[in-house]
């Protein structure tokens, strides 16, 4: 399943004038340092046995660094400030904005492929329905824990936006389903990178085709899915260009149909196996139950936060934001690159053509910004709930269909260098969701994980399947 929301959102923090320019000086030098130490780092390949080997990416090293040093216990001087409310709030408000150069690179990597990607669209429309692996192995899992009603909102995808809009409206997020589904976007928005990080070359290792762990790695979260095909491209380099393409059309047709999915499949599914395996002990009615306060649906963590109205939607100021927390994005991919160039001349170098590039994604995502916010006006559902990430993708894809030159210069920005700044601001964001983990039930975790494998071994295989049956 996808996020919806349809413009990003500016950050809910209530900028003080005395010491803001500090506190932002101090995050931007958090994360200038935490990208030093995660290149230095490099690379790591970590053998498990004779045929798997997980590859540990800086990425991974990023966003541990700053998840670890934001526990709310070690928060005492310096790391008291760096992790202040203000930068959390920046972090979390913010991380789709400085992700969307990521998602216009995704874009630039499908145009050159884009007529391989169709001739097999139908095995991309086939792994969707791996998503109901969620509730296939996810749901019997819980059950079997005792989790009874938490478990609908645990197992019903990995947790993400889509999740909780549903269960939101359907049972309020006070309910038991709105206390499994928190929980799942909880573990999901902590860990869902790091695990598939480490996942997706453990089923490389047992034999499965690196495209079909690609098309899976589209699984409707953006942080997962660059997780998942980085460390793919990693182990794998001469297939980084496929591995991408093939990870980033997956995501975007997972966005636009990845509701429809959960709404007309995974929930009957989910329903009658929950009736099934609970043989009379509870049962689901067939509409689900109605929540009894309207307003549920604002307690989420991840409602839409933007502006409703046209003259605050198009207002100057909030695009001046956006764009400089744009330009603050690629100027740290610039920086990652050179440090990659340091630890290994042997990297992409920096030229001109990369300025280029990195001038073109930063045009790219704002103009998908401004096309998400126009389709904000939209009556078309699909339309107005999808998200602005895929905006910014399909913005990338129309430019580089219509002129090459946009690919040739976005090829010359490194890759994994868009995903370290980004991870690192992750962890900030989540720096103040730590202590809510404590709270969260060891029942729900471990339903967490096979969640997870539910969805990609599920969609990892049709794939595998497909790509087998068209002879690719």
């Amino acid at each position: 399943m996808t996020s919806h929301p349809a413009s990003p959102a500016p950050a809910a923090v209530a900028p003080s004038r005395g010491g803001a320019l500090l506190d932002m000086g101090l995050l931007i030098g958090l994360v200038l340092v935490t990208i030093v130490i995660a290149e230095a780092i490099g690379i790591r390949p970590v053998p498990i046995t004779d045929s798997i080997t997980i590859t540990i990416l800086p990425l991974v090293f990023a966003v541990l660094i700053t998840m670890i040093l934001g526990v709310p216990v070690w928060r005492k001087g310096i790391l008291r400030r760096l992790y202040s409310p203000r930068n959390v709030g920046f972090s979390g408000a913010f991380l789709i904005i400085i992700m969307l150069p990521l998602m216009a690179r995704y874009g630039a990597d499908v145009a050159p492929r884009l007529g391989e990607i169709v001739s097999i669209g139908w095995v991309f429309l086939l792994q969707e329905l791996g998503n109901l692996g969620t509730v296939l192995l996810g749901l019997p899992i819980a059950l079997l824990l005792g989790l009874r009603r938490h478990a609908i909102g645990s197992t019903l995808g990995l947790g993400r936006e889509g999740e909780l809009a549903y269960i939101s409206e359907k049972y309020s997020l006070n309910s038991d389903p709105g206390r499994g589904v928190l929980s799942m976007y909880l573990m999901g928005t902590l860990f869902g990178a790091l695990f598939f990080s480490f996942f997706a070359p453990v089923l490389l290792g047992f034999g499965l085709d690196v495209r079909a762990l690609a098309i899976a790695s589209g699984m409707g979260s953006a942080s997962m899915m660059t997780a998942a095909s980085s460390t793919l491209a990693a182990q794998t380099p001469d297939l980084q260009d496929t591995i991408v393409s093939y990870a980033a059309a997956s995501q975007l047709l997972t966005s636009f149909i990845g509701t429809y999915t959960m709404v007309f499949l995974a929930v009957p599914l989910q329903r009658f196996l929950y009736n099934l395996l609970m043989r009379g002990k509870d049962r689901l009615p067939a509409g689900g139950a109605i929540p009894a306060a309207p307003s549920a649906a604002s307690a989420s963590p991840a409602a839409d936060a933007a502006p409703t109205s046209a003259a605050t939607l198009f207002a100057p100021r909030r695009y001046a934001t956006f764009a400089a927390v744009l330009l603050l994005s690629v100027a740290l991919v610039l920086f990652t690159q050179q440090m990659k160039l340091w630890v290994n001349p042997e990297s992409t170098p920096l030229t001109a053509l990369t300025l280029g590039g990195l001038a073109t994604l930063w045009l790219f995502a704002m103009i998908g910004i401004v096309i998400g916010d126009l389709m904000t006006l939209s009556r078309v559902p699909v339309l107005r709930d999808f998200p602005v990430l895929g905006w910014v993708s399909l913005t990338s894809l129309a430019g580089c269909l219509a002129w090459g030159g946009f690919v040739d210069a976005i090829g010359a920005v490194d890759f994994l260098s868009l995903t370290t700044p980004i991870l690192a601001f992750a962890g900030v964001s989540v720096a103040d969701r730590l202590v809510d983990l404590s709270r969260t039930s060891w029942k729900v975790a471990i339903t967490a994980v096979f969640v997870f494998i539910g969805t990609y071994v599920g969609s990892a295989l049709l794939a595998q399947f497909g790509l087998s049956v068209s002879g690719g």
